[in-house]
């Protein structure tokens, strides 16, 4: 049996930042599309999201030459600052559904 994750962990990181990355893409296109305050805070959450995730690598690289309690707090830190950017991005999304977006008129009644 294998004792060494060390390579599923390096790909969940790599695909979960991947994913960010294609939201944070898409987020620039909404913002260019339609600029309002739902949509840039939809940019600033995936923005920070983004960030967030490549600072965690960092963070636990950086965390691991301390105490175990050092490496807790700096873990906890970063789950409370992930978290907020996951509000902010939330937020904005729902302001977006609820206020922005304004349902089409539909082009085929078979379908509505």
């Amino acid at each position: 049996m294998m004792n060494n994750y060390e390579y599923v962990y390096t790909a969940s990181y790599i695909i979960h930042n991947l994913a960010t990355l294609l939201i944070v893409i898409a987020s620039i296109i909404l913002v260019t599309k339609k600029r309002t305050l739902s949509t840039i805070l939809i940019l600033i959450g995936s923005v920070l999201i983004f960030i967030l995730g490549i600072g965690t690598i960092f963070i636990g690289a950086l965390a691991g030459q301390y105490d175990t309690d050092m490496f807790l707090k700096l873990n906890a830190i970063s789950n409370i600052a992930s978290g907020l950017a996951y509000l902010m991005f939330c937020l904005g999304l729902l302001l977006f559904v609820f206020i922005d977006f304004k349902k089409a008129v539909p082009k085929n009644e078979f379908l509505d």
